[in-house]
């Protein structure tokens, strides 16, 4: 449903912010109902939407800690940096290129053991491993949520092409982006995301998001303790359309060089899921 967009000033510029609808963790993992219906209504509309997430502290503290990993993992040399680069691997080990850079560390292997951690993040591992298990605790809730708003009283699940058992390419990914000196040498990335959920976490505005009902553009303001929800690609085609992945992009409201950071999973589909309805 459209919903108007309401104003923001940064640096004395006013922006559109996008209306994403709140969802609670707390209440998706007690099976609430309304909140099922919230969630259905969000992931159909807009396909982005926040999830609270403030009851859970040591998942918050994670986040952090993962920022303060990020900073440093980054902090290193190219050469080093290029000890973790996968020739001819999509997911896994560290991407970069001038101003940005990004770190993607695969569910599988942490769960396997047999792909060690890069050594920077290697202190931090516990933290790295906690965050897995908690996101995607997060997203299996609300893919089994959304499944029962689809289908009601059927067998059908989205569940079942996301099975744990099976190989697949969910990942927690990190990213340096900083903000560029100026707004007009930021190229244009519109995109929407192949897999079935992203949660992002990040404290700058640097989302923006094209609203379906008037193809206008409107930012997606970081809130402290929500994590940012986008439906992928994956789910718009297993839900039969039901579900609406939104295009996006990343950008700045203003002028100005500032670092970035941002802490995301990705959620994606067994391997070798054909993308048809359900």
């Amino acid at each position: 449903m459209a919903s108007s967009c309401r104003k923001a000033v940064v640096s004395n510029v006013t922006i559109d912010v996008a209306p994403l609808e709140t969802i609670s963790l707390q209440l998706l993992l007690a099976d609430d109902e309304n909140e099922r219906i919230k969630l259905y209504d969000a992931a159909r509309s807009l396909g982005f939407f926040y999830v609270d997430v403030r009851h859970f502290n040591q998942y918050l503290a994670d986040v952090e800690q993962l920022y303060s990993t990020t900073e440093k993992y980054f902090a290193q040399s190219e050469e080093d940096l290029l000890r973790d680069f996968w020739e001819d691997d999509e997911f896994r080990g560290y991407k970069g290129g001038k101003n940005w850079g990004s770190l993607e560390i695969l569910r599988d292997d942490i769960v396997s053991g047999e792909v060690p951690l890069p050594a920077a993040v290697q202190p931090d591992s516990a933290t790295v491993q906690r965050f897995i298990s908690f996101s995607h605790k997060t997203v299996e809730t609300i893919l089994g949520q959304l499944s029962k708003s689809i289908w009601p009283g059927s067998e059908c699940r989205l569940e079942d092409k996301h099975r744990t058992t099976k190989p697949n390419d969910s990942s927690l990914k990190v990213y340096r982006g900083p903000s560029l000196e100026h707004l007009s040498d930021v190229r244009d990335n519109t995109h929407t995301d192949g897999g079935s959920l992203t949660l992002l976490y990040t404290d700058k505005w640097g989302t923006q998001i094209e609203l379906p009902w008037n193809k206008e553009w409107a930012w997606v303001e970081a809130k402290p303790g929500h994590a940012i929800v986008t439906v992928g690609d994956t789910l718009q085609s297993l839900s039969g359309g039901r579900l609406y992945s939104c295009r996006h992009r990343v950008s700045q409201p203003v002028d100005g060089f500032e670092d970035r950071w941002a802490v995301t999973y990705f959620f994606r589909p067994e391997n070798g899921t054909p993308l048809v309805s359900l």
